[in-house]
């Protein structure tokens, strides 16, 4: 390989990582960066929680191992449908915290901030 492929290669990495993941922060907002960075965080924490509702749901409803011959809906057919929109919203969850932090981080590096936005929104419809 020439240097020149390898250059032509490497640039798109190298811009994404330098204006999207490194950051260097005055020390004055270092603090401004961390409180994002622990609210992403609760974007993850909340997703972990979904996913494992998701599970317990899946578990517990499923210990009926066979279905009521008398009724069409019950606690055994419903389980995967219930947890499969719990893992769902989990994802839709996380993708929403990570969309928030970027968009948060690019307005903090240009001295703004978005209070609200469709990120919240989304999760409080959700």
């Amino acid at each position: 390989r020439s240097t020149g492929s390898q250059r032509r290669w490497g640039e798109p990495v190298r811009k994404f990582w330098r204006h999207q993941i490194s950051l260097v922060v005055p020390a004055t907002s270092k603090r401004d960066h961390l409180a994002l960075e622990r609210t992403f965080l609760g974007y993850v924490r909340a997703a972990i929680l979904l996913s494992m509702i998701g599970v317990i749901v899946a578990q517990l409803f499923r210990l009926q191992n066979t279905p009521d011959p008398d009724r069409s809906l019950g606690y055994y057919r419903l389980a995967i449908p219930i947890s499969s929109i719990f893992i769902a919203a989990a994802i839709v969850v996380t993708l929403l915290g990570a969309v928030r932090f970027y968009r948060q981080q690019h307005a903090m590096a240009r001295g703004k901030v978005h209070a609200g936005g469709f990120e919240v929104y989304s999760i409080m419809a959700l």
